[in-house]
């Protein structure tokens, strides 16, 4: 998966930050891990790719905070189809 970088302009808690109407979307929601670090601090961000083909940023994100993404490769979940 590869998801774009970003700078927040809000601050939100769990936040669907992507959308894909397009493409692939996983039968069930998948955790990714760590898919991103916030610029200038120590700690990474995780996120959820939801049934409904949306990405969750977990954690949300603060106002002016900077998401710098990095592709990330995960194996297909047991019991997950794509559709």
């Amino acid at each position: 998966m590869d998801l774009s970088s970003f700078r927040s302009t809000v601050q939100v808690g769990d936040y669907h930050v992507w959308l894909f109407k397009a493409g692939v979307k996983p039968s069930k929601t998948i955790g990714l891990g760590c898919v991103a670090n916030v610029h200038g601090t120590a700690y990474g961000k995780q996120a959820r790719w939801n049934a409904d083909g949306s990405v969750t940023l977990i954690g949300g994100v603060g106002s002016s905070d900077i998401i710098q993404c990095f592709p990330r490769i995960i194996p297909v979940p047991d019991g997950v189809e794509f559709v």
